[in-house]
């Protein structure tokens, strides 16, 4: 599923004293099937843009056309554009409401109207995508489990709705590195095998380029740049002028090239990192 941002701007508090523009004339597209990676400092208007992918807010002017549909316009179901767009929010965990597990993941497609043996079909599934155990956890309330599960019910709540679409926002915020990597991992296995597009908003460089087929830019309100991970992490003046850092690995071999001039460039993960430095030392580079 394709979306397409068109002169989208938004305000807050519009003709009062703290009036905000918190989006201004953005223009995008986000491709089917594709990853994308939304970065930018806080208030850069992040959150604020993905609350229209799926009609949470209404935009001042501008159009989202998702599949063809405006769906700006007042004469369109947001209900239906909703099943097609799941949003994840911050510390999903605390919307966790049910007694059990299998009921907070089974609410959304209960509300679909689905049977019950559809239901039960997509909330096994949809457990076992973020990998978690039916048989062990189904019956027990997701307010015993660990920060870390209970994340994982919350999205697989999502997950069991099959939106074509799933926005993530920050959802490794305040996980220990063991969760942090398991989340992400879930987030990689859930667009493999339904194949669907991914939007994840983050402050981790490292995660959005190892993810990403495509980085936004956010500041002030405002789309700066946007592009693959490599062209984008490649303007590093741009970056750091707005407080944002490059990737681990890039940042690392950043400082390697100030002692080192002809150190590798053009290195974003981790995994490429050891294989240029074992390359380049294994030419017996000396500094």
């Amino acid at each position: 599923m394709s979306i397409q941002i068109r002169d989208l701007t938004y305000v807050y508090s519009e003709n009062l004293p703290y009036e905000t523009v918190a989006l201004d004339h953005i223009n995008m597209e986000i491709r089917d099937h594709s990853f994308n990676g939304i970065i930018g400092h806080t208030g850069s208007g992040k959150s604020t843009l993905i609350q229209h992918l799926n009609g949470l807010l209404k935009p001042k002017s501008g159009q989202i056309i998702v599949d063809g549909i405006d769906i700006t316009g007042s004469d369109v179901k947001l209900r239906e554009i909703r099943k097609m767009i799941g949003l994840v929010f911050q510390y999903p965990e605390y919307q966790l409401f049910e007694e059990t597990v299998q009921k907070d993941v089974a609410f959304g497609p209960l509300n679909l109207g689905l049977s019950q043996e559809n239901v039960e079909a997509r909330v096994r599934e949809a457990l076992t995508l973020v990998g978690l155990d039916f048989s062990e956890l189904a019956d027990r309330s997701p307010f015993e489990l660990s920060g870390g599960q209970k994340r994982r019910v919350a999205i697989a709540g999502v997950i069991a709705m099959k939106p074509k679409v799933l926005v993530l926002d920050e959802p490794t915020a305040g996980l220990d590195p063991r969760s942090h990597r398991d989340i992400l991992q879930l987030i990689r296995n859930v667009h493999e095998q339904e194949k669907n597009t991914i939007v994840l908003v983050s402050h981790n460089m490292g995660d959005i380029a190892a993810l990403s087929d495509q980085v936004f830019v956010m500041e002030k309100g405002k789309l700066i740049l946007s592009g693959t991970p490599r062209e984008v992490f490649a303007n590093t003046a741009l970056l750091k002028g707005i407080g944002l850092g490059l990737p681990p690995a890039a940042e690392l071999m950043e400082q390697v090239r100030q002692r080192c001039a002809d150190a590798p460039r053009d290195v974003l993960t981790v995994e490429e990192a050891e294989q240029q430095i074992v390359r380049w030392f294994g030419k017996d580079k000396k500094c």
